[in-house]
């Protein structure tokens, strides 16, 4: 009877754990989105040499940059993967929406730019950000959003650490250019997030 009682008892937390082992899992969240700027009928800044255009640089060099953070192991977002245009406004939903702690976004600068630059938001623990990455990206200046030529930046909207990455000038990049960034650049933002985010 012991044997009996003991043996069904052993039966249901088995057929127990079976059911909870096929229950769907809920889906990890995003803890850092990448923003690729432009896109669709916002090709950015283009190149008048060779054609190049901001919206491409800025799509590759996100998506090649979330290789290094994953490897890292962070959960990473994107606002898009394609040549899409997206609305200003709603690239911070969408981050919000994908539960989103860090907000990136990625962008190349005028043909002319001297140099690469970070803008970082309002919200008080972005300016380190900024300054972290800036401090990898040679020659690279730090800005608050406000002090964009085109006035308040997007980034301001996101409710959390949040900046705007001029990687260079608009022109032709190569492959290995654009790893090399995304290496550099992958370090302190993961390192950040650690320290202060988390």
């Amino acid at each position: 009877m012991r044997f009996r009682k003991y043996g069904l008892g052993a039966l249901l937390i088995l057929l127990l754990g079976v059911v909870l082992m096929n229950q769907p899992r809920p889906r990890k969240s995003a803890y850092l989105v990448l923003d690729p700027g432009h896109g669709g009928r916002d090709p950015g800044a283009v190149d008048p040499n060779s054609g190049t255009r901001e919206s491409d640089l800025n799509l590759a060099q996100a998506l090649t940059l979330k290789e290094y953070l994953v490897a890292l192991g962070y959960t990473v977002g994107f606002t898009r993967t394609t040549d899409v245009f997206v609305p200003l406004a709603e690239r911070t939903r969408m981050a919000q929406a994908q539960g989103a702690r860090v907000f990136v976004s990625v962008h190349h600068d005028t043909p002319t730019a001297p140099g690469p630059g970070v803008y970082y938001s309002a919200h008080p623990l972005s300016r380190s950000l900024a300054e972290r990455i800036a401090a990898v990206l040679r020659g690279a200046w730090v800005r608050p959003s406000s002090a964009s030529r085109f006035g308040r930046l997007y980034i301001d909207d996101f409710p959390g650490p949040a900046v705007l990455v001029e990687f260079g000038p608009t022109r032709p990049v190569s492959r290995e250019e654009r790893i090399a960034r995304a290496q550099i650049v992958a370090s302190p933002i993961a390192s950040y997030v650690q320290e202060v985010v988390v």
